[in-house]
């Protein structure tokens, strides 16, 4: 379980924040990104029959949709899908916050209690997850925007892709896809990062939520640009094992990332008292 020593720093910052209802937020060393992942490993150890079957469901429903995908001859819209997942995972990751709140509570939990953790704040987390469905649906679009850009007139197929990637076109198209993809995994991760498990913990609305989550992400920055790199590799390893892998790096991220806003998020009986 993360601990944080109170200091000077933890304080709230009068001004700072737009509305009354965001958490105040303390300042973390980057090193507490490995003390995240350690508490994560050890809430996955604890629950990992649970953790794992929750996780197990969407690689499931992954490699389903994948090879559906392939089947119906659109192997080309494979990428952007798994890429997406990425995009929708803190949505998808409200069953491990939700086991850690427990087991940080000390109560008992199960399986019904993952699958139902979006009970807790049913409207805003609904709201959140139309949110990052939206935002994939447009990184989709705008995905197949970019290869028409730099392949007028080439349908989409991964072998014409492959052929054409030592080519001008396949570099321009290289680099607008990843930079493109990198825009909208940093505006996701800094609306996102922490909003989930505040709509889990104190069943705070969507806006105050990610208002909250931009805030400690750009205070925690140091922080935070260790910390997201690490999520997108622990995550990328787990998909390219035909998704298997998502049975352990999923539930290791999740619950990671609940230790991660416990640490960087003053606790609420704090916060009013401090204000």
């Amino acid at each position: 379980m993360t601990e944080h020593s109170e200091s000077a720093s933890d304080g709230p910052r009068p001004g700072t924040y737009i509305v009354d209802e965001m958490a105040w937020v303390r300042d973390v060393p980057t090193d507490r990104v490995w003390q995240w992942m350690a508490a994560g490993w050890s809430d996955l150890k604890t629950a990992w029959p649970v953790s794992a079957t929750y996780a197990a469901c969407f690689t499931v429903v992954g490699l389903f949709c994948s090879f559906g995908l392939y089947f119906l001859e659109m192997p080309y819209l494979v990428l952007p899908a798994i890429s997406g997942f990425l995009l929708v995972g803190p949505a998808l990751g409200v069953g491990f916050y939700e086991v850690s709140r427990k087991i940080h509570a000390g109560e008992r939990f199960g399986l019904k209690d993952a699958f139902l953790g979006y009970r807790r704040n049913t409207y805003a987390i609904m709201s959140l997850g139309i949110t990052l469905v939206f935002m994939l649906q447009v990184w989709i679009r705008l995905s197949f925007t970019i290869f028409a850009l730099n392949f007028p007139g080439v349908m989409p197929d991964w072998v014409i892709i492959l052929k054409r990637a030592i080519s001008i076109e396949g570099v321009y198209f290289g680099i607008s896809i990843t930079v493109l993809g990198s825009l909208f995994a940093l505006v996701i991760f800094f609306a996102c990062a922490f909003a989930m498990p505040l709509m889990v913990d104190r069943k705070t609305v969507l806006i105050p939520s990610m208002l909250t989550s931009v805030y400690a992400v750009w205070r925690n920055r140091r922080a935070m640009l260790l910390w997201a790199p690490l999520i997108v590799v622990i995550m990328t390893a787990g998909l390219l094992p035909v998704f298997v892998g998502l049975a352990i790096t999923f539930p290791l991220i999740g619950h990671a990332t609940w230790h991660a806003y416990r640490d960087v998020m003053i606790p609420a009986d704090q916060d009013k008292a401090a204000a």
